[in-house]
């Protein structure tokens, strides 16, 4: 008898202890369901480390669960009771359905998804808006992982993490998740133009040529992919088709100066592409001009357009000038140094008449932080010297000094 009463003892012990860590897991979920969540991680800490409990699937649900609320406290205190906690929620919530055979949580653990992924997006929403546009990709995407786990595919937050992806210069990841996102036709014409944009940072043409062939068959009224399908072919060197589809746009929408500014920048590039001939070049230098132009007409302060007319322009001069010298290279003729003087003089007279006005007004469009103000004033203070400008040249050497530092650039 005396052996029995020590089994039943035990027996009794054993239950009790067992009953001890489930209270710790009742615990957690009183205290959580109170808002005391540094007491409910406490009592969960004990649980999930325990023999008895660590093996039930309620133990990591109510783990996923205080994980989640440490993630979106405002208090920092709670948040430094755990490193990444939405991440430890995800992989507690994946014991818990592996460990749940019988479906007992099921409910449990499909609503700790939903509220999950709502967290992940939630944290990729405010890292996009403090641009931290990697941490969002990543938010995003574990947010899309977490839905798709509960049998959702949410290709709008897939997109999201693309996007993020592809503003953080992280250009093959945003590649493989806007393509992940194609593969369920997701309703946005954009995808297809930052697909073919990203294929052509490869140097994949055809493979950019494809996504916007895609797209276009999506969308064929989107003038933002008429005209990414234009910029595929400018950038592969196809400029009649360029051109063509450009024409195509303008027809559609003739007062949008985004659209102008593209063709003038097909005829730029078409009038210095040697492929053609002299003619087809001059006919596109003088189109190159009438649509910067008219871009400018549309929007007055079209900083691109306005520098790349006034860069078109100076370009031009310069031209002129390497035909006065070449000219001279022939010999110190009376005959040979007329037609020199005559070309110097008209290389001055577009710098000055021409390219001149745009550059200046280019530089009064940008802040000095801008990247291109170096650009536009390197441009002028070349001009000031070749037209012999000393005053202006001296300007523009004093803002080269007070903003670039060092000694003036010859």
């Amino acid at each position: 008898m005396k052996k029995i009463a020590v089994l039943v003892i035990l027996c009794l012990f054993a239950v009790e202890m067992v009953n001890a860590q489930k209270r710790e897991v009742t615990r957690a979920n009183r205290q959580l369901n109170r808002g005391n969540i540094e007491q409910a991680f406490e009592h969960i800490q004990n649980a999930v480390t325990d023999a008895s409990t660590k093996n039930d699937a309620a133990t990591w649900v109510t783990h996923a669960r205080i994980m989640i609320e440490i993630a979106t406290a405002e208090d920092p205190a709670i948040g430094q009771l755990a490193e990444k906690p939405l991440d430890i929620a995800f992989e507690s919530i994946n014991k818990a359905e592996k460990l749940d055979v019988n479906n007992l949580n099921y409910l449990d653990i499909q609503q700790t998804l939903l509220v999950l992924s709502e967290a992940f997006f939630n944290e990729g929403a405010i890292a996009y808006n403090d641009e931290a546009y990697a941490r969002a990709s990543n938010a995003f995407f574990k947010s899309y992982k977490v839905s798709e786990s509960f049998g959702s595919i949410d290709t709008a937050t897939l997109y999201n993490a693309g996007l993020s992806a592809e503003i953080a210069g992280l250009f093959d990841e945003a590649y493989d998740l806007y393509a992940k996102t194609a593969e369920y036709e997701y309703d946005q014409p954009f995808l297809y133009s930052s697909l073919a944009g990203l294929s052509l940072r490869k140097q994949d043409f055809e493979q950019a040529e494809e996504w916007i062939s895609k797209g276009r068959a999506l969308y064929p009224e989107n003038l933002d992919l008429i005209f990414a399908e234009a910029n595929v072919h400018l950038t592969s060197g196809n400029i009649p088709e360029a051109r063509r589809v450009l024409e195509l746009a303008i027809e559609r929408d003739p007062e949008n100066a985004n659209l102008h500014y593209a063709f003038a920048v097909n005829f730029d590039q078409m009038s210095k592409d040697t492929v053609f001939s002299k003619e087809e070049r001059e006919f596109a230098y003088g189109e190159a001009i009438k649509s910067y132009k008219k871009a400018i007409e549309l929007r007055e302060d079209y900083f691109d357009a306005i520098y790349n007319l006034g860069a078109l322009y100076f370009n031009q001069g310069i031209q002129l000038f390497l035909q006065a010298d070449n000219i001279l290279r022939g010999g110190y003729t009376t005959e040979n140094l007329k037609k020199s003087s005559a070309l110097e003089e008209k290389s001055k007279e577009v710098w000055s008449e021409n390219a001149q006005p745009y550059l200046e007004e280019a530089l009064t469009l940008i802040d000095e932080d801008d990247d291109n103000y170096e650009i536009v004033l390197r441009s002028l203070r070349e001009l000031y010297m070749r037209t012999g400008q000393n005053e202006k040249l001296e300007e523009t050497n004093q803002i080269w000094k007070e903003k670039f530092g060092g000694p003036e650039e010859e």
